[in-house]
């Protein structure tokens, strides 16, 4: 005989649970880690993650790197995004509507926001950014900012691509791994990755040779 429905449900509770708390840990460590490394300012960007419904993504206007369990929004796949959610919800749910996203990582680093002002593409030159990478597509539709019309742009880019830039705004970083906590933790570092090769890219820029 199997367990208890009882027993089932609380032991289902706990595992729940369990899976909200490392989730949450991941939010406040990319949150930190974004701010620390300067690849946002206190309120700006904003990152999510696929629930069996939708996704959770962080509220609009909170500071990041003081994130609480309040600071966190399911919005689902269709209807209405519920008030308080961030305004790029939209972005977020096209590319987990059209991509296998787990989570989506959205910053502005401020080199590869610059190099965008310039290039179509950009092109590592860094042996990381070449094998992580590959190439940064720059996304230039007429809207760039919490429109369906960037939200295609974004989404058809990361079907393709793990990291995309829209022109003078900012990145979006695609998460793949199964569990949400790690996809998080992953479309992170494909961030800080894209902006090291940015870096790079412009150091070499600046000394003539590229």
């Amino acid at each position: 005989m199997g367990l208890p429905r009882a027993q089932r449900e609380g032991e289902a509770r706990v595992h729940n649970g369990a899976m909200l708390a490392r989730v949450f840990t991941a939010f406040r460590q990319v949150g930190e880690d974004l701010f620390r490394q300067r690849l946002i300012s206190a309120t700006a960007g904003n990152f999510s993650v696929r629930t069996k419904e939708g996704f959770l993504i962080t509220k609009s206007g909170v500071q990041k790197a003081h994130l609480t369990p309040e600071d966190l929004l399911e919005v689902p796949l269709e209807g209405p995004i519920p008030e308080g959610a961030s305004v790029e919800s939209v972005i977020h749910r096209e590319v987990y509507r059209r991509t296998g996203a787990q989570a989506l990582v959205h910053a502005h680093p401020r080199v590869a926001v610059a190099l965008s002002l310039e290039l179509d593409r950009i092109l590592p030159l860094d042996l990381e950014g070449q094998y992580y990478l590959k190439e940064v597509p720059v996304l230039a539709p007429k809207t760039v900012s919490a429109t369906e019309e960037a939200a295609l742009s974004v989404a058809e880019a990361l079907a393709r691509h793990p990291v995309c830039l829209l022109r003078g705004h900012g990145a979006f970083a695609l998460g793949s791994k199964e569990k949400p906590e790690e996809a998080l933790l992953q479309a992170y570092s494909l961030m800080t990755t894209l902006e090291e090769s940015a870096e790079i890219l412009l150091y070499r820029r600046l000394w003539g040779r590229g």
